[in-house]
């Protein structure tokens, strides 16, 4: 068979809906500040740096990243060598990361990493007299962020071709994450707060998402997490104090066609936070709080495509996706002795917990993940007066998770989660706690494939057998059947299992025949 010679052939093809990578790109930006320390310091010993907001806009070839870099500094006092800790004022960043090919509307993916935090010594000076001095001290901190550009894109392509020698089509495995559908949704979260005192005015609250967890069931992702804020109040003689508030929240998104089963991304943002200070207890008051959760549900779907066909025209397109090497999962169990501040009588409730300086690195078949878990623990004081106390404790892990296939070089998304937390104080000396933690890290490891795949055949007698169509929302048997150039009564004669012909559902599979000819 010559290479221009028109054949008779029959092809399958099979409807993709996967993310089509526009671009990535890396890139690094300094964050300099001038800040002053309280008293003469005579070294800074640790520095507990975070990226809180983090916002992403894709313009035209670009991301515009924004964030907010948050700051605790442990300094030395030179005068009583006492340590003692500083929170600088949090520190607002913007940068844009170049990614040609990206336009408004596509989707982005950004992963923010502090690299570096350093500390230079200008001067000290007084405030109010020389009896009080401040350490100025210049800050660089140093970010790299990461972009990725995508959009949702529908393909269909050929999976398999009858009428041509099997030893002139040319496939290859794909392996990608199919997108079943996503939504947004917002939930109101609203709580009384116990100030503990007297406030007269709300200066400013922090609030951060943390342990979420997603569950799909069908045409749903159930979304569960906390809600913490840093509520910052201004109380008598002017003086501003602080309140931790944990508040969980549950809420469906629905996504037509998700499955139990199916992977869940969930992207929470809080968009509005007020407080109103109750007029007749001003030692209460009362939160809400807005949510916007956006969630998105794939399948990894595994397809052979056929990427030539010897001796046969054919039309290509150019398939730019992320592929998935593999995942796994590894349970890891952290035991600790820990002193606490204090006596303790007894753990008040479950700690806040949340995972810091995650860093991968992939060998041959093997991913190494290491991070801190930091978690803040809430206690009962042992003795007359038993207020709740808390304090830090940070515990530094590394784990190896066999993934088969991976190699250097290739993508690694992390998501740890804690299971299990369990304290048992010592009944001797009730400042001795031993703690038990198990945390659960699940990864995926990807890599970047460009790929021609064939889309359709340029022959003259060249006839489609069937293409497999996912059902997507709003979609009828008429509208389908339009959209094929072919008839209701074909598809119903293709489709057996289908008994009425007004129901069907997002993310059912239905076979779609060639269309009649003529």
């Amino acid at each position: 068979m010559g290479k221009d010679e028109k054949v008779k052939v029959e092809f399958i093809t099979d409807l993709l809906k996967v993310e089509q990578v526009v671009g990535e790109n890396a890139a690094q930006t300094s964050v300099i500040n001038d800040i002053a320390l309280p008293g003469r310091v005579r070294k800074i010993t640790e520095v507990d740096a975070t990226i809180r907001n983090v916002q992403a806009k894709v313009i035209e070839n670009k991301v515009v990243v924004e964030g907010v870099i948050h700051k605790q500094i442990f300094f030395v006092d030179d005068d009583t060598g006492q340590l003692k800790e500083f929170t600088v004022p949090d520190e607002k960043f913007v940068h844009f990361v170049d990614v040609p090919g990206a336009m408004p509307g596509m989707n982005v993916q950004v992963h923010t990493r502090i690299e570096f935090v350093g500390h230079d010594f200008i001067r000290e000076v007084y405030v109010n007299g020389p009896s009080q001095v401040d350490s100025v001290y210049r800050q660089t901190v140093v970010l790299e962020i990461f972009a990725k550009v995508t959009e949702t894109l529908q393909l269909e392509v050929v999976v398999d071709v009858i009428g041509v020698s099997p030893k002139k089509v040319i496939k290859e495995l794909l392996k990608v994450e199919s997108v079943i559908g996503e939504n947004a949704a917002q939930v109101a979260v609203r709580e009384h707060i116990d100030f503990g005192r007297f406030a007269r005015k709300i200066k400013n609250i922090d609030t951060k998402i943390r342990n979420i967890v997603a569950r799909v069931i069908e045409n749903k992702v159930v979304v569960e997490g906390i809600l913490h804020k840093q509520i910052f109040f201004v109380g008598e003689d002017d003086i501003v104090f602080e309140v931790s508030v944990d508040e969980r929240f549950t809420h469906f998104v629905d996504v037509p066609g998700a499955f139990p089963g199916a992977n869940a991304q969930v992207h929470p943002r809080v968009e509005f936070v007020d407080i109103v200070i109750d007029t007749y207890d001003p030692t209460r008051g009362v939160q809400t709080a807005i949510i916007d959760i956006f969630v998105k549900v794939t399948e990894t779907v595994q397809v052979e495509v056929v990427t030539d066909i010897e001796g046969v025209k054919v039309t290509k397109e150019l398939l730019k996706v992320s592929q998935v090497v593999g995942e796994g999962a590894r349970q890891h169990k952290i035991v600790m002795d820990l002193v606490a501040p204090a006596p303790a009588r007894k753990i008040a409730g479950p700690p806040d917990t949340r995972f810091e300086n995650l860093n991968t690195r992939i060998i041959e078949n093997k991913v190494i993940v290491e991070g801190d878990l930091v978690k803040q623990i809430f206690f009962v004081r042992d003795g007359e007066f038993p207020e709740v106390l808390e304090f830090e404790v940070r515990e530094h892990f590394s784990v190896f998770i066999d993934i088969p296939g991976a190699m250097p070089g290739q993508v690694v998304q992390v998501y740890p989660r804690v299971e299990f937390v369990d304290f048992e104080i010592d009944p001797y000396n009730r400042t001795l706690i031993r703690q038990i933690v198990v945390i659960e890290i699940f990864i995926k490891v990807t890599e970047f494939v460009q790929l021609e795949v064939v889309v359709d055949l340029d022959a003259i007698d060249v006839l489609p057998t069937f293409t497999v169509y996912i059902v997507q929302p709003g979609d009828t048997l008429f509208k389908i059947a339009q959209r094929f150039r072919t008839t209701v009564d074909a598809i119903l004669a293709a489709n057996p299992e289908i008994k009425d012909p007004n129901v069907i559902f997002p993310g059912q599979k239905i076979i779609i025949p060639a269309p009649p000819k003529g």
